[in-house]
């Protein structure tokens, strides 16, 4: 299954169909689907030279969107016919602006996003929403019906089901995969070959009903929320310690495949309502629905420890920290900075196991 995203590049541009790049989990992968296109995330992965994207955006600007940016001023995404950029947060739409002048070949899209799931935001991100179809209409010569709608919403909808499916396991007990191979499962999901993914994650399933629980001493439970977070050099510390990571309220884990999208409802609609419905991010005004949606989280994978992790420059998460970590003050939890390429692993590995350690004893 990881196949699936280690090997995207090369499988992405091999396939004779539209691409079309995104960075935030706000974005529509259904509509994309419905107008034939393979939409993708952009992982910031393949770019570990920041300078370049630097000069253009300023230094003190989160290093997932720079290096994403990297990516694109180095023709990492040449196969792409476009990408779209979401209002989710300052720093985004800036990208935004100063990709469309910088990338040649590349068109670039913009949606804006409300900061609330209120009637109004929902008709009006519904209406951002419209136009969003009625560009890919224009770009790719074909209409995107009801029926087209309603195949995409069915795809996603059977990704998020199965993601569902192998994650209740956690809360039953230890986790079938490491947190690592949890992460880049969810990055195998955004890679965009939905069908090939829910096949093969169908077959997982499958084996997995099988295997017979890990024998041993139970392991601290640890949940991980904060920033875009792809950090293996932080799973294999925390796991090192002994402890399990059972959650990940990040976008590369929960926060991508939580809900479903209404199927009976008209599609426009329910797609708008279920993106800002599904407002945990740090961007949204409420951080009290985010608290609540942690709490809900801790219940159910029985989590003993919460690891905040912000990027650094991530001003969203910055700000929400301070009041999560008063409202989870039953629960332990460890706040650490680092940038989006690990450089500070050092001292990273010194304050986790400080922060660990101690409570398997």
């Amino acid at each position: 299954m990881l196949d699936l995203h280690r090997d995207r590049l090369a499988l992405l541009a091999g396939i004779d169909r539209p691409k079309i790049g995104y960075l935030s989990i706000q974005t529509p992968e259904e509509i994309l689907l419905a107008a034939g296109a393979i939409p993708f995330r952009l992982t910031g992965e393949y770019s570990t030279e920041t300078d370049g994207a630097s000069v253009h955006l300023g230094s003190n600007y989160c290093s997932y969107v720079l290096s994403c940016f990297g990516e694109g001023l180095a023709g990492v995404y040449s196969f792409a016919d476009a990408v779209v950029f979401v209002d989710a947060c300052d720093m985004r739409k800036r990208l935004w602006e100063t990709w469309a002048r910088t990338v040649p070949g590349c068109e670039s899209w913009f949606l804006e996003l409300p900061n609330d799931a209120s009637p109004l935001s929902k008709s009006f991100f519904a209406g951002q929403l419209r136009k969003l179809i009625s560009r890919l209409e224009q770009r790719y010569g074909r209409p995107i019906g009801e029926g087209a709608l309603r195949d995409g919403i069915a795809r996603c909808n059977r990704t998020r089901e199965l993601m569902q499916r192998l994650h209740d396991g956690n809360k039953r007990g230890g986790p079938l995969l490491t947190g690592q191979q949890s992460i880049d499962l969810v990055k195998a999901a955004t890679t965009g070959l939905k069908d090939e993914f829910n096949d093969r994650l169908a077959a997982l399933l499958d084996s997995a009903a099988s295997q017979q629980p890990r024998a041993g001493r139970q392991r601290h439970r640890v949940l991980i929320c904060g920033s875009y977070f792809d950090q293996p050099a932080i799973v294999e510390v925390i796991e090192a310690t002994g402890a399990d990571i059972v959650c990940g309220d990040i976008s590369n884990g929960v926060k991508y495949f939580e809900g479903q999208i209404d199927a009976d409802a008209e599609p426009v609609a329910a797609i708008a309502d279920y993106y800002l419905e599904k407002h945990t991010s740090a961007r949204c005004i409420d951080t009290d629905i985010r608290v609540r949606h942690l709490f809900d989280l801790v219940r159910d994978y029985r989590v003993e420890s919460v690891i905040y992790f912000a990027l650094k420059f991530c001003d969203t998460n910055l700000h929400d920290y301070p009041y999560i970590k008063e409202k989870l003050r039953e629960i332990p939890v460890l706040f650490i900075e680092g940038e989006h390429n690990g450089s500070n692993i050092a001292s990273i590995k010194t304050r986790i196991e400080t922060f660990l350690e101690p409570r398997f004893f």
